[in-house]
C-alpha cells in the first residue's frame, strides 16, 4: 500500500500528518512554520519534500513561504 500525505494548514502553523495506506496510525509532524496562520499548504509535484504554504499577518500581511 502507498502512503498517504495530509498538508494542515491552522493559525498555530502547519503540519504534516502522515500514514500507511490502512490509516489506522497517524505520526504528526510540527507546528512548521510556528506562529504564524497558514492558509494553505500544497506539496510539490516534483519534490516530494518541498511544500509551498500560503501565510498572512497584521504587520506583513499576505506572502506565500517556501
Amino acid at each position: 500500500m502507498s502512503g498517504i500525505r495530509l498538508l494542515v494548514g491552522t493559525r498555530k502553523g502547519a503540519f504534516v500528518l502522515t500514514s500507511d495506506g490502512k490509516r489506522e496510525r497517524w505520526d504528526v509532524s510540527g507546528p512548521h512554520f510556528a506562529g504564524w496562520e497558514i492558509y494553505h499548504l500544497k506539496g510539490s509535484p516534483v519534490d516530494q519534500n518541498r511544500l509551498y504554504a500560503s501565510q498572512t499577518s497584521a504587520w506583513f500581511g499576505h506572502s506565500t513561504l517556501r
